[in-house]
Parts: C-alpha cells; structure tokens; sequence
C-alpha cells in the first residue's frame, strides 16, 4: 500500500470520527430541543388547565394535542390508585376527540404502570403509541381543579397528551440528511487528500526515483534535494551525505582490491616461473617435485583468484562491455574445443540449430560458459552437458552436469562473492568464490538473466537467458559436438 493512500484513508478515518461526532451531537441536541418544546408546551397547559382557565391552555397546546381533567370521587382521592384515576368522571375533553362509547378516553390509553406512578408521585412522564400507531408525549399532575361554589375545589387529574409523530419524522429526516452529508464530506475530503497529496509528496518521489536509479557503478550521482526547508529536504540531504560515505567507502574498497590484485600478479607469476624452471633445468628428487607440483597448483590457483579480483574491480569501476553479433553455438563450441584436452569430464554441445546470435562480447560470453563447465568439473561431475536454443525471441543456454548438486539452501547465495558451498562443492578444484559472480555481471551486462536449479545427488542445471539477436534458420536439432 502506497504512502499517499496510507495518508488518506489515516486522514479520511479521522475526519469520518470527528464529523460523526459532530453529527451525533447535533441529532442529540435537537431530539433534546423539540422533546424539551414538547415538554414546555404540555406543562404550561397542565398549569392553564390546572387554574381552570381551560382557553389559555387549549392555546398553549398544538391543535391535534390531547387533553383531559377526570374528576375523582372522595373516597378515590383518599386512595389514589390506576383504577381510581380510569373509574374518575371525564369533565373535559378537546373538541377534536369525541370518544364514542367503544372508543376508549385517554385515561384509559395510558399504561397502568404511569398511572401507579402518577398515583404515588402525583406526576407522571411518559411517552407511548396511540391506537392508531402514532406516538404521544403524555404529562399527568395531580390536583385541585377550582369549581364555582366549591373554594375548595375538586381533586382531579390532568392529563395532556401531545403528539410526537411530526419530532419522530423530523429526527428520522434529520438522521437521513446528517447521514448523506457525513458521506459527502468523507468522500470529497478524501479524493482531496488523496489529490493533494500528489502535490506534497511529489518531492519524496523525486528523491525515491533518482535513489532507485543509483547503483554501485553510480554512486556518484546525488538526489535532487528541495528547496523548501522542511522535513523533505533534510531527507535528501541526509542521503546524500550517504551516498558520499558509501561513494568514498566503495572507491577505497576498489582501489585496493584493484593495487591488490595488481600488485600480487608479479610475484606470483615469479612463482610459477621459478617452478617451472626448478622443474626443467635442474633434477629434484621425488620428494622435491612433489612439493613443487603442490606450489605451482598453489600459484596458478592464486593466479586466478588475482584476474578474478581484477575482473570484479573493474566491474565495480563501472567497466562496460564492447558489442558485437556473436554466434552463441561458436563460443560454447570453443569452449569444449579448449576444455577436451585437459577436462577429464565428459563435455558435449547440443545445439537446435548451427546459429543462435546475440548482441554480445565474444570473450565475455566465452568466460561465462567456461565458468560453469569448471564449475561443473571441479565439483566432480563426469559429464557436462551444453545445450543451446531459441525459446521466445531469446537465446537460452543451458549447462546441466551429473555432479553431486547443491542444497537448496545454498541456491540463493550461489553468485555471491567469495561464496563456497559447504560440502561437496567447496572442497574440489581451485574454485575461488568468484566465478559464479563473474558469470552474474557478465549476464547482466548483456542484459540477461542467470538462473539456477539443483538437487543434492543428482546434478545441477545452470540456464542462461540472453535477448536474440536474430532468428536461427534451422529448428532442427543437430549436435555440433
């Protein structure tokens, strides 16, 4: 997941939170403003009717409000219960209901639960459905409705009732509205943030493209640093500053390794040479020429270690091959050609065609085959087989032995430098660790691929891709050697 879309959905889940809690607030806060209008207007009518001023009230109250003063008798005064309070005498009602005599009035609509509770406490708050579906906010109070001729008065409940169907639809639509607009501004917040933030990481993905464009060869180069001065900057500088550590580190690095390796070939072509000399001009005991066979298998072991160092420092100098069409089927041939005389493995060539060409170093191309043929042989593998192909526009070139094979393990770190399997194949030969990695920059500077597959006790197969040059003539498979 990019960094950009990282940033949005992070700023688009926090913004989502803050306005749903602004939304939330603002529905809680209006469902409390209209109940507590609701609750406004049937108190003020509860006094109205209370006082007996039976006008003043009904204004108070919506025209489709519910109203009602039941008178109670003595003896339910004295006693005070639900049933007492459905037994009372209805003295009023609204004019807009008229309860015929199988339409229950509205004392008898309220739960008996409210009216214990109007009983007890003398008020009651409560909130339930009519008969016909729509929910009312019922307030009840007890009192002494005033009666001409009674100074006294008479006790009675009142009873108001308001409908609460339009504050339900109006919450419902507010609920609907506030919903869509979360939804609209999570969204428009979102593709902003997302487009936006093009524009902010636009310098870190300058930064990224030239830092992925560096390689070992161009550790000179330096990525490109902002002028804004803020974090951004500060990040191209600090690579910089690493890339000039790395940059000094790798040059001391190649430069010894290249004064090394050069400075090693005279003395230890003095070595061979004077063995060789000791050999032929003078007679040593068998004791002697046996030490002096050990040196001069020593020197020549060390010699290729020196042109192997020397070929990686020049590849890390940033040392580039010179192209040309090459026939891939005459350089493996010369290959076997060179390695028949002095190779007791078994070498052979098997070619689909006499010609598969690619862009190419000869020489180069020469190493990297003659590489993994002594690679194979020195791991102790009696045949070695070479075999070359077309296969979808490129050239393959595959090195396949019978030798004792490889862990799978030690697969991935097999063209790492100065890397010897431990086992079979690191104790035969004089195998320095480097061939494998000379074959790995020489495939890539023809911008190829190097792949291998092996199993332990069956052999190892070595496959190289290169791009095709040209179209062999012939698909018939004729082996060359």
């Amino acid at each position: 997941m990019t960094l950009r879309l990282r940033l949005t959905i992070f700023y688009g889940v926090f913004f989502m939170i803050v306005v749903s809690a602004v939304a939330v607030s603002v529905y809680f806060l209006t469902e409390r403003s209209l109940t507590g209008s609701l609750e406004v207007q049937a108190e003020r009518a509860l006094d109205d009717l209370q006082s007996g001023d039976l006008l003043s009230g009904m204004r108070s109250l919506p025209g489709d409000a519910l109203h009602e003063i039941v008178v109670l008798g003595p003896s339910d005064a004295e006693r005070m219960s639900a049933d007492a309070v459905r037994r009372g005498v209805s003295l009023y009602l609204p004019p807009v209901y008229r309860p015929s005599p199988t339409e229950p009035r509205l004392s008898t609509l309220v739960p008996a639960d409210a009216l214990e509770r109007l009983a007890v406490s003398g008020a009651v708050d409560v909130t339930f459905n009519l008969p016909d579906g729509g929910p009312v906010l019922v307030r009840g109070r007890l009192g002494n409705l005033e009666a001409i001729g009674r100074p006294t008065g008479v006790e009675a409940a009142f009873l108001v009732a308001v409908p609460a169907l339009q504050t339900a639809r109006t919450l419902d639509r507010l609920a609907h509205d506030l919903g869509r607009t979360v939804m609209f501004a999570l969204l428009a917040f979102s593709t902003g943030v997302y487009l936006l933030s093009s524009q902010v990481l636009r310098p870190l993905e300058r930064v990224t493209y030239a830092a992925r464009s560096i390689t070992g060869q161009q550790l000179d180069r330096r990525v490109p640093v902002p002028e804004s001065d803020d974090e951004m900057r500060e990040l191209a500088v600090t690579l910089n500053r690493m890339l000039g550590r790395l940059q000094e580190s790798f040059e001391s690095q190649r430069r010894f390794t290249a004064d090394a390796s050069h400075e090693l070939r005279t003395p230890v072509t003095a070595i061979t040479g004077h063995v060789n000399y000791l050999v032929r001009r003078t007679r040593p005991r068998p004791d002697q020429l046996e030490s002096l066979d050990v040196i001069r298998r020593e020197a020549d072991r060390m010699g290729k270690l020196v042109n192997d160092l020397l070929e990686l420092a020049r590849a890390d100098a940033g040392f580039t091959i010179e192209r040309e069409p090459v026939n891939l089927i005459d350089v493996a041939n010369d290959v076997v050609v060179d390695l028949e005389p002095i190779e007791a493995a078994d070498v052979t060539l098997h070619a689909a065609a006499p010609v598969l060409e690619v862009d190419g170093d000869a020489r180069r191309l020469k190493q990297v085959v003659l590489n993994l043929v002594q690679n194979a042989t020195q791991a102790g593998a009696t045949h070695v087989r070479i075999e070359a192909r077309e296969e979808d526009d490129r050239a393959i070139l595959e090195v396949s032995d019978d030798g004792p094979g490889v862990p799978q393990e030690a697969l991935p770190h097999l063209f790492d430098r100065f890397y010897r399997v431990d086992g079979a194949r690191s104790t035969r030969g004089n195998g320095s660790g480097l061939g494998l990695a000379i074959v790995k920059w020489i495939v890539t500077q023809h911008d190829g691929e190097v792949d291998v597959a092996s199993k332990v006790g069956e052999g190892t197969l070595f496959t190289v891709s290169l791009p095709l040059l040209k179209r062999a003539a012939d698909d018939t498979e004729s082996p060359v050697a």
